[in-house]
């Protein structure tokens, strides 16, 4: 059995995606998750680079 704070990659993933994707835009929630990415760029500069320039380039790309 996982432990509380355990989350397998499929279950964060999917929390990511609503979070990002589909959240309504409640102010404070929108607020919270901005915080904790810029908390985890500041940890992780190289990682924050790469995911800031795949999604430039989804953003760029013609729909």
């Amino acid at each position: 059995m996982m432990a509380k704070n355990e989350n397998s990659e499929e279950q964060v993933d999917v929390v990511v995606e609503c979070v990002l994707v589909y959240s309504p835009g409640d102010p404070e929630s929108r607020e919270r998750v901005v915080h904790a990415i810029l908390a985890w760029a500041e940890e992780h500069p190289d990682e924050w680079d790469a995911f800031q320039a795949r999604c430039q380039q989804r953003h760029e790309a013609p729909a």
